[in-house]
């Protein structure tokens, strides 16, 4: 349903996920469903360690032509008798999904060890017996000084969480006779999810009665409704419960059912959940020329500041809540996340804004302070509810056709100098000011760390495009590792049309997939280097050949 465009443009499509719970499912559906989970997770380890031992096969021949892999060519390498062999497990109803959950997840591997040391092979369960062999190891390591116990507890952690927990039953496709799908009794406005989770030979299969009262409607193309079929049935029926903006997705559903993809189904704290991926209309890409630093605050949830493309500022201010009285403890609830999130895409729609935000994972900002007193203050918004906002601004910005939120390291954007560039703990004068020991800049704290934030890009982006080049038999070769650029150009052509449709090329390609890329080492500075190219009419006044 999205805005009418003009003949020939083309709509951008996008991926959201919905959650949505299988509402109080009784005890025989709980166990049929633990069951599943726990038959999916022996054999998803299964092919795991198997194409452990066959990794350098894997990585020889499932490598595509740009260097890379991709799912579902990786889940290629289950062949027939690896297939067979998944049998015993009594999969059946997952068999292909499981092979594309293998084969997406080994890629991922994959992809990653390609670009960064000391990536940890995927585990998906452990039965008790292994995972007491395998803390038995590292309590060993531990022992003998041959790792740290830093490195000891969270890999022992890591153990412990997949022999506890059963890996979600993936559901590759929406299918009405096998898989997954969505009905609705529009007399009662209530969804119902069917899925299959039985073999044709298992004993837990039982007949489903339909009600004659009540209608289900299969949300599909064809008017269609749940009916009696006098068989025992693989699937089982489950009522769903969910909140207001997830059913406007569902309400669109019925209207665009081929919207529905892919879901997976997820026990957590000991409720059930039915994730679905579903296909969207996004509004066409804005093309941004600023940045928008969003970080927390110690008077209101947070500070954002809007520079332009030399860090000069054009608008700051406080996102303030509006619900104070719906905070749980330790954080706010989803609706008050939802509004704050509203807001920022407001001002960044408006500023035709990059949003920049902290990626408070690993490392904290360290913006709490403790007077003299030894009263502690604390930030408005604590770091889950922060991450949890960055994860709604992923979509939410992607629906007005901005690009995702860029994270980047909290480390020292309150105790850095905006000015110079010094950073020292002796800069944080007090709770609320900052003065600069070295340049006696001084401002308020709430104001430093999203102006810091908002500045970040510009860092890398003031130099040229350094471009190495190369003599080849044939011509020339122009690398440049942060871009992405390996260009080949023979002697009879043009270098200067030919590099100049290259880096276009690779900005357009960086636009249509900037979620792709966030995840590289090099993303922001191949980030802001592009903005500086096209902040320039002349690419090749930029160019300096090292």
């Amino acid at each position: 349903m999205g805005s009418e465009r003009g003949e020939g443009s083309e709509q951008a499509l996008a991926m959201r996920t919905i959650t949505l719970k299988l509402h109080k499912p009784s005890r025989r559906k709980r166990e049929i469903i633990d069951k599943a989970m726990l038959n999916y997770s022996l054999a998803y380890q299964y092919l795991l360690d198997r194409a452990f031992s066959e990794i350098e096969t894997i990585k020889k021949e499932y490598r595509d032509k740009r260097g890379g892999y991709r799912g579902n060519a990786v889940a290629k390498w289950i062949d027939k008798d690896i297939s067979r062999e998944l049998n015993r497990f009594k999969i059946e109803p997952f068999k292909d999904s499981l092979k594309m959950d293998f084969g997406m997840t080994m890629a991922s591997y994959l992809n990653l060890s390609e670009i960064q040391q000391n990536v940890h092979y995927p585990i998906a369960y452990l039965p008790e017996e292994v995972w007491q062999e395998k803390v038995d190891t590292i309590v060993y390591d531990l022992a003998a000084g041959r790792r740290d116990l830093r490195e000891c507890e969270r890999e022992a952690r890591k153990i412990i969480e997949k022999s506890t927990s059963l890996r979600p039953l993936f559901f590759c496709r929406y299918a009405l006779n096998r898989d997954y799908c969505l009905l609705y009794d529009s007399v009662n406005n209530r969804y119902y999810a069917k899925i299959y989770l039985l073999n044709v030979k298992s004993e837990d299969r039982k007949h489903i009665k339909a009600n004659k009262n009540r209608k289900l409607w299969y949300i599909c193309k064809d008017d269609k409704t749940l009916e009696n079929t006098g068989r025992k049935e693989r699937f089982l029926l489950f009522p769903l419960s969910f909140g207001k903006w997830q059913e406007r997705y569902l309400k669109e559903a019925i209207a665009k059912p081929e919207m529905l993809k892919t879901a997976r189904l997820i026990k957590k704290d000991g409720e059930y959940y039915l994730a679905v991926n579903i296909r969207i209309e996004e509004a066409e890409k804005i093309k941004t020329n600023t940045f928008l630093g969003v970080a927390r605050a110690l008077a209101e949830p947070l500070h954002y500041t809007v520079t332009d493309s030399e860090g000069n500022v054009t608008d700051r201010g406080f996102i303030a809540t509006e619900l104070p009285g719906k905070k749980k403890e330790g954080g706010f609830c989803l609706s008050e996340i939802h509004k704050i999130s509203n807001t920022i895409v407001r001002l960044a729609l408006k500023n035709r804004s990059q949003v920049i935000v902290e990626s408070l994972v690993d490392k904290g900002d360290r913006l709490q302070w403790s007077d003299r007193d030894r009263k502690r203050h604390m930030p408005v918004l604590n770091c889950f509810s922060y991450n949890r906002l960055v994860s709604v601004l992923e979509y939410k910005l992607a629906e007005k056709g901005l690009p995702p939120p860029i994270k980047v390291s909290p480390v020292n954007i309150f105790y850095t100098c905006p000015r110079c560039g010094l950073s020292s703990k002796q800069n944080r004068f007090s709770k609320d000011m900052f003065i600069c020991t070295a340049c006696g800049l001084n401002m308020d704290i709430e104001c430093l760390g999203s102006l810091n934030l908002a500045r970040k890009l510009c860092e890398y982006g003031k130099g040229p495009l350094k471009v190495k080049v190369e003599r080849t038999l044939t011509g020339l070769r122009f690398v440049n590792k942060i871009l992405g650029l390996d260009l080949h150009v023979d002697a009879s052509q043009d270098y200067r049309e030919e590099f100049v449709k290259e880096v276009q090329g690779i900005i357009r390609d960086f636009y249509e997939n900037m979620g792709n890329y966030t995840r590289n080492k090099h993303f922001k500075q191949k980030y802001s280097l592009i903005k500086t190219i096209e902040g320039k009419k002349d690419i090749l006044k930029l160019l300096r050949i090292v």
